[in-house]
């Protein structure tokens, strides 16, 4: 009984929070990324990824003009690479799920410009599409590059979202507009579970923990 009231309560204490926010308290967006990664070392390996590209979709709810909460799903593409003896190249897609605080310093906007900051938390999914090991030049016609397998397989890693940006109207379409925002990732670098537990010779685990900066556009639809 007192399980159901708290939860009655607490519905009650949400609808009245939303109600005092300003017009329109939801809001959904659409937006094209690219990613770029930090190298990280441990172990001898050195771990960084390609150049990738994606996008994301967030639902953003306001509990009032200044403070909301945002969830966001997203793609995106590119390849993991860990050097060491050989470099190793590991096409993969990255699967994002996050829900972050977002606070708006000022909700009416200056000179038409809506600036926001976000933090929170985030999981993403890496999921390897196959697996390309690079030689260094070897005799007897030994090519640069093969693919082999190394039993890569899905990994899911924790870690933290921040980034900040700015909402622009778009002009006589009063629910929408521009967005344009950078995003930050802090996780531990994947290694695909490739260790010697695994049956390979080789392993990827660095330790170490990866950075991804994604800056990113898209449009916003209020309502």
């Amino acid at each position: 009984m007192l399980k159901k009231l708290a939860a009655v309560l607490l519905l009650l204490g949400c609808a009245s929070a939303i109600s005092v926010a300003q017009d329109r308290p939801f809001d959904v967006s659409g937006n094209a990324a690219s990613i770029f990664t930090k190298e990280s070392s441990g172990n001898g390996i050195t771990q960084g990824a390609t150049i990738g590209f994606g996008a994301f979709a967030s639902f953003r709810v306001k509990f009032t003009p200044q403070h909301a909460f945002v969830f966001s799903y997203g793609r995106k593409k590119n390849s993991q690479t860990y050097e060491s003896i050989y470099d190793f190249h590991i096409p993969t897609t990255l699967i994002e799920y996050s829900f972050a605080y977002m606070f708006t310093p000022f909700p009416k906007g200056r000179r038409k410009f809506t600036p926001f900051l976000l933090a929170g938390g985030a999981s993403l999914g890496f999921s390897p599409r196959s697996t390309w090991i690079f030689f260094p030049p070897l005799p007897h016609n030994v090519p640069d590059n093969i693919q082999v397998e190394i039993h890569a397989l899905k990994q899911t890693e924790l870690g933290f979202v921040y980034g900040g940006g700015f909402d622009y109207p778009v002009p006589r379409f009063s629910r929408f507009s521009f967005r344009f925002q950078y995003r930050g990732f802090v996780y531990h670098a994947p290694d695909f579970k490739v260790d010697a537990a695994s049956g390979n010779p080789l392993s990827l685990f660095t330790g170490a923990r990866g950075h991804m900066a994604e800056p990113s556009g898209g449009l916003v639809f209020r309502f």
